[in-house]
Formats: C-alpha cells, sequence, structure tokens
C-alpha cells in the first residue's frame, strides 16, 4: 500500500515534522495521537495512547502486509464506483485495483481526477436509490451492493470501508425497513453493530443478518444464494435486540387495562400553549419575528414567568442559533432583560455535521425542559421540503426523542411565498410540518399590524390575535382578536366618511365608500349605533331603508363647516387607547392613527 492510500483512511490528517498525524482509529481520539512515517518503503505507525498496532490495523480493515508497498506490477483499475448525490450529480468515485487495493478520486472540473477527497461531501453509496426506497440492504463494501442489485434490490454502504459509518448517514435511513447484512469476520461484525447502534430509533424495522457459511453476500451468491432465499431469511431473523420490551421491539398491552389506567395530567411548558415531550413549529415570513417570539419564549420559562399572558413551568432551556451572531444574540437577550442567571444554553454557530441525529442526542442527554432550533432546516437535511414522507420521517426520530426526554422542542420555519387562508397550510413544504408537529404557530405581518395564530393538537387554538412588541425590551404582548380591531378601524373609517357629509347615507352608499369586508361594515354600523357615535333614522325596509349620520353629541365639529361651534363645548372623545399604542418607543401592531387624528397627552385621540 502507498502511504497516500493508508492517509486517506485515516481522519484529522496534518503533516508533522517528517510525517503525518491523525486520529487513531482504534479509540475514541479526539485529538490526534497517531503518527505516521514511511521509512524504506514501509509505512510507520505508532500510537501515543497506547493502542497496539494490530488494534489500529483492525480498526482499518488492513493486514500487516498492507503497511509494504507493493513494488512488484502495475496495479490495475477492474472497478469504479460512483457515489454521486440527491440530484445525480458524481461527488466521487472509489477505486478498486488488483491485486486488490481500493482508493478514492474526485472529478478535478477539467475532465480529470484529484486523487484526494478534501472536503468533498461523504454520502452513502447509490444515495437516490435509498431516498427512493422503502426496503434497503446495507453491506460493507460497494461489490456486494452491486451484487444485491443484480438480484433486484436496493443496497447501500459507507465509503472507506468497516469502522468509517458516520451518524448522519443515518438520515436519509430514516423510516425505511433496514436490513444489515454483516461480513463474517470480527470487524464486520463490529461493523454491522455500530450501524445498527446509529439506526435504532430512526428506521421503521431494522434487522442484522449474518449469511450462513459465507463471508458476504457476493460469496454467498456465489454459492447458489437466491434472492428468494435471502428474503426468507431477512423475513426470518427477528428485530435488532435493544432496551425495548415485549417481542421484536414492541410491547403490547390489552386494550381493556389500556382503559383502566387513570388519566394522565397534560404538563405545559406554557399552559395551553405548549406540551412537554412534544415539538411545535413557528412560522413566518422573513423578518416577521420568529427569533423574537423563541427568545421571549426562553427567557420566561427560564424565569418561570407568564408568557402571553400564560404561566409557565421554569427549567433548562438551549437555545441553538444556527444562522446568527453570537453578538445579535448577547445583544437581543441583554435588551430583554437577562442577567446571565437563567438556565439558558446557547449554540451559537453552524450546525453539526450529524444533524438531527445530533439533536436527539442532546434532547435525551441534557433532558432540558426547553431547546429551540433556530431555524429548522439549518439541521434538518431535507432534499425536497414539499415531499410530505421525506420531511415527516426526518422529524420523526426528533419527536421521538422529546416524547422519551419530556422535552419540548421548538423549531422556526419559513413560511410558503404566497398566503394561506388554512394556517395549517403555512409553513414552507405545507402539511408535512403542520402534520407532525403537536403545536404550530403562525406569526404575520402587514404594514399596520402583526398577528399570531395557533394550530394545536392539544389545548385550545388561539384565533388570529394582534401581537404587540415592545421595541427597547424586546417584550410581546397579547392584544385582541383580529377580528376585533378590523371592525374597529372599519368603525373609524366610517365617522370619517359620516362627519365629511351633511347627509344622511345609507347601508349601500356607507360599503361603498368605506374599504373593507361586507359583514365587517355592517357589524361596525351596528356597534357605532349601538355606541351612541351615529344614529340611524328609517325603519330598513324597501322605500324606507336605514340612512347614517353622524352624532352631534360625539363631536367637537360642526358636519359641513369643520369649524369649533364654541370654545365651551363638551370635551368628548372616542377612545382608541384598545388598539393604538401610545408609547411612540412600541411599535404599534394594531390600527394607525388617521392623519386628522389630534394626540393629546393621555394617549386618546381627540376627534
Amino acid at each position: 500500500m502507498k502511504v497516500e492510500d493508508f492517509l486517506l483512511r485515516l481522519q484529522g490528517v496534518r503533516r508533522h515534522r517528517s510525517g503525518w498525524m491523525s486520529l487513531c482509529p482504534a479509540h475514541a481520539d479526539k485529538n490526534p495521537s497517531l503518527s505516521i512515517r514511511q521509512v524504506d518503503g514501509k509505512i510507520l505507525i505508532h500510537c501515543h495512547a497506547g493502542c497496539s498496532t494490530q488494534a489500529i490495523l483492525t480498526a482499518l480493515g488492513i493486514e500487516a502486509r498492507d503497511l509494504f508497498e507493493d513494488r512488484g506490477g502495475e496495479r490495475r483499475i477492474v472497478a469504479e464506483y460512483d457515489y454521486c448525490d440527491e440530484r445525480g450529480e458524481l461527488l466521487f468515485q472509489v477505486v478498486r485495483f488488483e491485486p486488490k487495493d481500493f482508493r478514492q478520486r474526485r472529478p478535478d472540473g477539467s475532465g480529470g481526477w484529484t486523487w484526494k477527497l478534501d472536503n468533498t461531501r461523504r454520502i452513502l453509496y447509490r444515495l437516490a436509490d435509498v431516498i427512493a426506497a422503502r426496503d434497503v440492504i446495507i453491506c460493507e463494501g460497494e461489490k456486494d451492493c452491486e451484487t444485491a442489485r443484480v438480484l433486484g434490490l436496493v443496497a447501500t454502504c459507507n465509503p472507506h470501508d468497516a469502522g468509517k459509518w458516520k451518524p448522519e448517514y443515518a438520515e436519509p435511513l430514516m423510516g425505511k425497513r433496514v436490513c444489515i447484512i454483516a461480513d463474517a469476520d470480527e470487524p464486520g461484525r463490529n461493523h454491522a453493530r455500530e450501524i445498527a447502534n446509529s439506526l435504532f430509533g430512526k428506521v421503521d424495522s431494522l434487522k442484522r443478518l449474518e449469511l450462513p457459511g459465507a463471508k458476504d453476500l457476493s460469496d454467498w451468491v456465489s454459492q447458489g444464494g437466491t434472492r428468494e432465499t435471502l428474503l426468507q431469511l431477512v423475513r426470518s431473523e427477528c428485530e435488532w435486540k435493544t432496551t425495548l420490551q415485549g417481542t421484536c421491539g414492541f410491547n403490547l398491552s390489552p386494550l381493556g387495562e389500556l382503559l383502566t389506567r387513570p388519566d394522565v395530567r397534560v404538563e405545559y411548558v406554557v399552559e395551553n400553549l405548549l406540551v412537554c415531550g412534544t415539538v411545535s413549529c413557528v412560522v413566518a415570513k422573513p423578518k416577521v419575528g420568529k427569533s423574537t417570539f423563541a427568545r421571549n419564549l426562553c427567557l420566561a420559562v427560564s424565569r418561570g414567568e407568564d408568557f402571553l399572558g400564560c404561566r409557565t413551568k421554569g427549567g433548562e432551556c438551549v437555545y441553538l442559533a444556527l444562522e446568527e451572531r453570537e453578538e445579535d444574540l448577547k445583544n437581543d437577550f441583554q435588551a430583554m432583560g437577562a442577567d446571565g442567571k437563567e438556565p439558558i444554553f446557547v449554540h451559537a454557530a453552524a450546525a453539526p455535521a450529524e444533524g438531527i441525529i445530533a439533536v436527539c442526542d442532546l434532547v435525551r442527554q441534557r433532558r432540558s425542559l426547553l431547546v429551540v432550533i433556530d431555524p429548522l432546516f439549518r439541521i434538518a437535511k431535507i432534499r425536497d421540503e414539499k415531499a410530505y414522507a421525506e420531511t415527516y420521517a426526518a422529524l420523526g426520530p426528533l419527536i421521538d426523542a422529546a416524547r422519551e426526554a419530556g422535552t419540548h422542542v421548538l423549531l422556526t420555519h419559513h413560511a410558503g411565498k404566497s398566503a394561506k387562508a388554512d394556517a395549517i397550510d403555512a409553513p414552507l413544504g405545507r402539511t408535512a410540518i403542520g402534520g407532525a408537529v403537536c403545536t404550530l404557530i403562525h406569526l404575520k405581518r402587514t404594514e399596520t399590524m402583526r398577528t399570531i395564530q395557533t394550530v394545536q393538537r392539544i389545548g385550545q387554538d388561539i384565533p388570529e390575535t394582534l401581537l404587540q412588541f415592545e421595541v427597547e425590551s424586546r417584550a410581546l404582548s397579547l392584544g385582541k382578536p383580529k377580528s376585533e380591531a378590523d371592525i374597529q378601524a372599519i368603525g373609524e373609517l366610517i365617522l370619517e366618511h359620516l362627519k365629511g357629509t351633511d347627509e344622511a347615507k345609507t347601508e349601500s352608499e356607507i360599503e361603498e365608500a368605506v374599504e373593507g369586508k361586507t359583514g365587517q361594515k355592517r357589524r361596525a354600523l351596528r356597534t357605532l349605533v349601538k355606541q351612541g357615535k351615529i344614529i340611524r333614522d328609517g325603519v330598513g325596509r324597501k322605500g324606507d331603508p336605514y340612512r347614517y349620520r353622524f352624532s352631534f353629541s360625539c363631536s367637537l365639529y360642526i358636519p359641513g363647516t369643520r369649524k369649533q361651534e364654541s370654545e365651551k363645548w363638551p370635551d368628548t372623545r372616542i377612545n382608541t387607547g384598545d388598539i393604538l399604542v401610545p408609547n411612540s418607543s412600541q411599535e404599534s401592531f394594531g390600527v394607525p392613527p388617521y392623519e386628522k387624528a389630534k394626540f393629546e397627552d393621555d394617549g386618546e385621540v381627540r376627534l
């Protein structure tokens, strides 16, 4: 073996004096402890942590003779295995030589090859086939995968042979039925066990099979093994043994016993909104306030303080800021009044390569009360967000981890470009995300207001409601339902219209002159009449329809002249404080003040 080929099998390789240093494959090495040198055609290796040479060779799947450079005849290529991404683009090749040897290369962009992968993305073999399949076989090498393909089966493997499985390789396999075929030697069995542990809890079915009387799948087929026999062996194999109780991983209970169990009280992180052990998603278009919402939530939960008027259960929070700088996060929490004593732990950097799997491990290990992922698609590698099955499968392990740990996981996610009538369709990807989470929180923003609306599996839905935001403190609070605010705003427009005319107007004339929905305009008219702000004449029948005119008792002005009749006229006002925010430091999400309104010191509008 050439030293270049040997180095390609290692991780964290760097030049060091007359040789190289790398992570030792024989133990959980975090700081490079394996030294490599080449002397007179022989590769010399030494682990400074104490691992034996044989342990290192076993971990790499090679023999001692491979450490000597082959000075015999020219090697020849006998097979080339393409590793293509989800779109079919070639990322790299694994090349098999005779005498037996393997090397990796990638396109150099000029029609040739570079015999180093460097930072090239590592993926499963035949990744596109894996994503499209329901049942997948995992082998130890590409040759066995091609043997399975001849049998009409979808098979895959990881690059770089046994012992090189990475946690991120599990993601395309989530929700599938998987059978791992182990090579009949100790490295092969260890490799299969490592894959099985990585996939446990993330796939729909998991089995591990060692073929009788053969080293691997290709050897077994050469001895006469067939597709039908292989499928029968897979079907008869029990599920991978786990800590789950029951036969093949299932724990069945009689329905009668289930019905007699006492009801379990729902435990909330935020009362009637976010449930412990579930997943929620905050959806909005860019710059609407998803992150601000999530940070306000974290601060409130960490202190056990009310959030949007609802009680919270205090506890540890983890905030994963995957798009923003540490400085932005620091400034926001400081503005909200955080003093650093709150049990909030933050990560303001890129997502780890393991993605959702890393988050699941974090959730299970820390068992925090709340974990925020901001945003979802920075951690979940989903090829097509509109593919329901793919999106649902990607979130499945996270939902399971949250349930096991009792942690609430809140995701932030972008809304689709077009406005949706139903909030469940608002997320980019539409119903896949809405269907997977327990609580969907939809934030919207217009020129005049911001609103919040929820769709919940547990708890009571919040109808579209005004959301108020204090700019300086970044604080959020709920206002009145949007439907009430819309009616009040239309009522102000109707008052302005009637003040500017001397004649009483019919309902149809008012509806034509004032913008808004017809039903809301009619409700606004009846409300104004009830409040005494306008007068209604007529009997409301054909030939004598209702007519509406401005009530003089509500105005400081005489309709038509627009002049004040007397300086001693009673100081009657219409209170719009419920929808207008008088504090100049607070951003108003209600109805904006009209040009003709004049503010007094008390914050009300004098008409």
